[in-house]
């Protein structure tokens, strides 16, 4: 029995251009359709076209692929906020959204085969490298919504996230415009790439101002691990005269250890975190952050899949970045 892989091989074309040519996919061009129609025919390739009206029967359903950290205080937060949002903006264009955590092995791999979905949003940046390829190669119209993929570098995707690195940039330049010249920052180097490129936003601020002394410290992201390592590190207090925390939970726990061991906040040590969580102003000093542009993210993300569902941009590559801003409270 001949396959779209054979005709392909034939062609020296990979797999998914074979099938956008027998779909007479209009990114595809004629010379290339007509080539690769007339390869399958020589063949006897038999073209289901039943299977093709299925296949392009739409569900009206956004998949929506998230990671399993929900026992993670700063991941049910932000997560409860951007899916609400996301629900919201996939409504509003009359689609469902699918929640789906990926447990179960072959999970996205059934999820597509079951035809249960138009489009995928992948807010889970520990998808394997398998499953991206599957998804490719089905040509399932797909976003990674925030995150970037931590096990895929191989090839370009599509993305729709938040400038991390210039985040971190924007929360050291304004704490060393301030005069602060000894920044301490808590990260979380070893969890994913967004911590990464915060780092790199810090180290690029206190180049541009030609500081030399770097104070970085790799921990959890969490309330009570900051806590503890600023109890723990307490010898870096002597030295620093600012602390850029790299998520709002992680402020407002070097904030309490802060408090606990008689410092003033911000009076002696301001303190800048990263999010823009509700819960930075619940507390005093209410918390200055960097601003993670949660409504952005779901509005273009959901108008850019439901473009890619429709055809109406190219599903190859789409990579838009969207500038976080700083929010100025009274802790920094």
């Amino acid at each position: 029995m001949v396959t779209i892989k054979d005709i392909a091989k034939i062609a020296g074309v990979n797999p998914s251009t074979v099938s956008r040519s027998l779909n007479d996919h209009p990114h595809i061009s004629n010379k290339t359709k007509e080539r690769i129609k007339k390869i399958a025919e020589e063949l006897g390739f038999e073209f289901n076209e039943a299977a093709r009206t299925l296949n392009k029967k739409k569900t009206n359903t956004i998949g929506v692929i998230i990671p399993q950290f929900f026992d993670d205080m700063r991941g049910e937060i932000f997560f409860a906020n951007l899916l609400g949002k996301l629900i919201k903006e996939a409504q509003l264009k009359g689609y469902h959204v699918r929640i789906e955590y990926e447990i179960e092995k072959n999970q996205i791999k059934k999820l597509i085969q079951s035809r249960g979905v138009d489009g995928l949003l992948l807010l889970n940046p520990y998808i394997k490298k398998e499953d991206i390829e599957f998804i490719i190669e089905k040509e399932i119209p797909y976003l990674f919504l925030h995150y970037v993929a931590e096990n895929f570098k191989e090839k370009n995707l599509n993305y729709v996230r938040t400038n991390q690195e210039k985040g971190g940039y924007i929360a050291t330049k304004y704490l060393i415009e301030k005069g602060y010249k000894n920044i301490l920052t808590l990260s979380g180097l070893s969890i994913n790439s967004e911590f990464v490129e915060r780092t790199k936003g810090y180290k690029k601020a206190l180049e541009e101002f030609n500081i030399k002394n770097e104070y970085i410290i790799d921990t959890d992201v969490t309330f009570e691990a900051a806590k503890k390592v600023i109890k723990k590190e307490k010898n870096y207090l002597k030295n620093i005269d600012a602390i850029f925390a790299q998520t709002d939970l992680m402020a407002l726990g070097v904030i309490e250890a802060l408090n606990e061991m008689n410092f003033s906040v911000p009076k002696d040590i301001p303190v800048i975190g990263f999010d823009n969580i509700q819960l930075g102003t619940y507390f005093k000093p209410r918390l200055t952050t960097i601003e993670q542009p949660i409504s952005k993210l779901s509005k273009i993300g959901v108008k850019k899949i439901i473009d890619l569902i429709d055809k109406k941009i190219n599903i190859d590559q789409l990579e838009i970045i969207i500038d976080p801003k700083l929010i100025i409270r009274e802790s920094a």
